[in-house]
């Protein structure tokens, strides 16, 4: 014997991996790469062989959410509450952030009613009926139940624009209208 010999030393060769042994002059095969191993994970690592249980998940964590993924171990934001988003709604919900159509707001609902309200989407009884008459407190025909004025207001006054006590205002003559030669009566 020379001398010459080299004793066969097995084990990981390759100075990137986790169990490297500079000692080794023969792989073995037994290099170990840490990292994530599935696939379907956002930090897939293609060149681990042993799952380190680093793998992320993105999804909805929160088990409150119409979306919660139970798989998911990393919460990406995409949690979905669904509810009503509007803040003048009678059942505003301050967690939603998704809008489910669910909004309530009430009011009147009937389009004949006097105080009919064209946002409200659920009637709260409170309709009052259309009154006609005239809603002018100064006319003489005044009516005070009148919610809506039909035109029909009477004004008394002289109408005769060559009067000098000409009234703009009277829609009935009342035969008051006084002249430069002197008042009727």
């Amino acid at each position: 014997d020379d001398g010459s010999c080299i004793a066969v030393v097995y084990g990981c060769t390759d100075p990137l991996a986790s169990n490297y042994y500079p000692g080794a002059n023969t792989d073995d095969g037994s290099c170990l790469f840490p990292g994530c191993t599935d696939p379907t994970a956002f930090n897939y690592d293609p060149n681990a062989n042993t799952d380190d249980g680093s793998c992320i998940f993105l999804g909805c964590t929160d088990p409150t959410a119409s979306n919660y993924d139970p798989n998911a171990n990393t919460d990406d934001g995409s949690c979905l509450f669904p509810g009503c988003t509007d803040p003048i709604a009678s059942n505003y919900d301050p967690n939603a952030n998704t809008d489910d159509g669910s909004c309530l707001y009430p009011g009147c609902t009937d389009p004949t009613a006097f105080n009919y309200d064209p946002n409200a989407n659920v009637d709260d009884g409170s309709c009052i009926a259309v009154v006609y008459g005239c809603t002018y407190p100064a006319a003489s025909n005044y009516d005070p139940n009148a919610n809506t004025d039909d035109g029909s207001c009477i004004f008394s006054g002289c109408t005769d624009p060559a009067a000098i006590n000409y009234s703009p205002f009277a829609n009935v003559d009342d035969g008051s209208c006084c002249y430069v030669t002197g008042c009727t009566d």
